[in-house]
Parts: C-alpha cells; structure tokens; sequence
C-alpha cells in the first residue's frame, strides 16, 4: 500500500512497507501483503488471491466497485472525521479518500477501486464517542475565516489542533481548501476563537519563534488569495 497512491498486491510473495500511520487490521489481506505471518493474516491474503484469480479466470480485473468503501467513508466522516483523517488510519493517500467520498453510494457505475484499498477502508472502526451536538455537515468558509485569524494572531496549527482534538492536518484543510465540516467542529472552532484571539500565544506556552512562523506563514496565504 503506498502512500501516494493504491497497493498493488498483484505479484505473488510481494512484500511492500507499511505506511507509518496505517491502521490496517489483522486478518486483513493487506496486513499479509505488509508481511505479516500471522495465520489469519495468511488466510486472507490466500482468499483474496483466490478472488483474484477468479476474477482473473473471468476476465474481471482484480478490482471492486467503490460503493461500498465510499458509504463507509461517508459515514466515518459523518462522525466527525475529516478525510485526512481516514487517510491516516487506511495507510492511503488523501487525494484517494477525497475520490472515493466524492463516489455515489448508490450502485451507479465508477471507477473500482483495489480491493485492499476497500478493505484498508472498511477496516476502520467508528469513533469511539460521536461528536456532541448537532450532526450534519456545514459550510466551511466561517470556520476557515475563524483558523485564519488565529493563524495571523500566532496560534499554530499543532495547537489549534490539539485544542479541538482533531487532526494538524484537518485544521489546515478546513482554513485552507474551504472544505465542508461537520457542524459540531464548526461550532468548536468559532467557540475556540472565541476565547484565543484576544490572548498572546507567548503567554500560552507558545515559543516565539513559532508564533513568528505561523503569523509569517498567515501573511503568505493572505497574499497569495489576494493575488
């Protein structure tokens, strides 16, 4: 599985190194492929060859519909995670997980996806505790006024992020890509906002180094939307 794209799993033995932040599971085909001897491990990496093979003898490639993996995605980003965040967990790329939830969860014809990829997907378990508040997806545009605001005030990422528990990547992804959000982080980011913009990140722990980055880095984004 590689991080900037699907795995390819088609050459028989193939060993490939697993991604630093995957959460594939044991006995999925794709722990095997990472090289894992565990027997269950083996054994579902046997079965999705035989699959393979079957399809194969078919003339079906060694692929699967999106459908399933993208109602699954759909609904771990309903809880409250962005898709940087199932990217993390699935040992995938972004920019695959963003197509995938783009993908009709009705069986409308797509482009398949690898069958490792679905599984890396439809491994990952829901959050432990649903967001509180009101469910739903919202507009980002606010919330991404609100991070950058306290981005030119000085407050990084890493702590904006560990203030809402979420993510570095997600705050990044909200403030920069006007992405939508779910409602209850919206709600959290304005209240964070709130109570940081008046306070001096140097006051809070923050080096002044850092704060002289983000505030830098603020200024950039501000200049290159201008543009």
């Amino acid at each position: 599985m590689s991080l900037t794209g699907e795995q390819s799993v088609d050459v028989p033995g193939a060993r490939q190194r697993r991604p630093r932040r995957s959460l594939v599971r044991h006995g999925q085909a794709s722990c095997a492929d990472y090289g894992c001897a565990r027997a269950e491990c083996h054994q579902a990496a046997l079965r999705a060859r035989r699959r393979r093979d079957q399809d194969r003898s078919r003339g079906l490639p060694a692929r699967v519909p999106p459908h399933a993996a993208a109602r699954w995605a759909v609904r771990l980003r309903e809880w409250g995670m962005s898709a940087q965040d199932i990217a993390d967990r699935a040992g995938l790329s972004v920019t695959l997980v963003r197509r995938i939830l783009r993908t009709p969860t009705h069986d409308t014809p797509a482009r398949d996806i690898a069958r490792t990829s679905a599984d890396a997907i439809l491994g990952i378990p829901l959050p432990h505790r649903r967001n509180p508040g009101t469910p739903g997806l919202t507009d980002s545009t606010e919330a991404s006024r609100l991070l950058a605001d306290l981005a030119r005030a000085g407050w990084p990422a890493t702590t904006l992020a560990q203030r809402l528990n979420v993510n570095p990547r997600t705050v990044a992804e909200v403030r920069d890509t006007h992405s939508r959000l779910h409602l209850d982080l919206a709600l959290r980011i304005g209240r964070l906002h709130r109570d940081l913009i008046n306070l001096d990140p140097a006051g809070y722990g923050i080096h002044p180094i850092d704060i002289a980055r983000t505030r830098a880095a603020a200024t950039r984004r501000t200049t290159a939307t201008a543009a």
